[in-house]
C-alpha cells in the first residue's frame, strides 16, 4: 500500500439509528499537512446494500482527496468486504475522489453499494484515504 495512504477507523461502532434502519459511521477530524477532513464526516449504510458519504474537506489548490477504499468489518475487525462506488475512477470500483480546489470548506459526497448479505455481521468501517 502506498505509504501516503492513511487508515482511519470510525470513531465509534455503528450507530444504530433504529431497528433495521440505516447505520451511521462518523470520522474526524482527519488531517495531513494542509489537508483536512472536518469532524462529522459520515458514511451511512442502508440494509438494502447502499451507502452514502457526506463530509467536508479542505486542501490547498492542486490537492485531491482520495478515499482509496472503505472496508466493512465485523465485531472482531475481520474484513467482510468493501464499499463499491457507483462511479468508478480509472476502473477502480473502490475509489472515491474529490478536488477541493483550495476551498476552505468543500462538500465531499459519494454513493456506494455493498453486499446486503453482510448487514447482520457489519460492526465497523475502516477508511483508507490520502490527500
Amino acid at each position: 500500500m502506498d505509504p501516503s495512504v492513511i487508515v482511519a477507523t470510525a470513531n465509534a461502532a455503528a450507530e444504530r439509528l433504529a431497528g433495521r434502519t440505516p447505520r451511521a459511521f462518523t470520522w474526524g477530524p482527519l488531517e495531513r499537512g494542509t489537508c483536512t477532513m472536518f469532524a462529522g464526516a459520515r458514511w451511512t449504510l442502508f440494509p438494502g446494500g447502499t451507502a452514502t458519504f457526506d463530509g467536508t474537506v479542505a486542501g490547498e489548490p492542486g490537492r485531491t482527496w482520495v478515499i482509496w477504499h472503505v472496508d466493512l468489518l465485523d465485531a472482531h475487525g475481520t474484513v467482510l468486504g468493501s464499499l463499491a462506488t457507483e462511479h468508478p475512477v480509472e476502473g477502480d470500483w473502490r475509489r472515491f475522489v474529490t478536488t477541493p480546489g483550495g476551498a476552505r470548506h468543500h462538500r465531499f459526497r459519494a454513493r456506494a453499494n455493498f453486499d446486503a448479505g453482510l448487514w447482520d455481521d457489519l460492526a465497523a468501517l475502516r477508511m483508507h484515504w490520502s490527500c
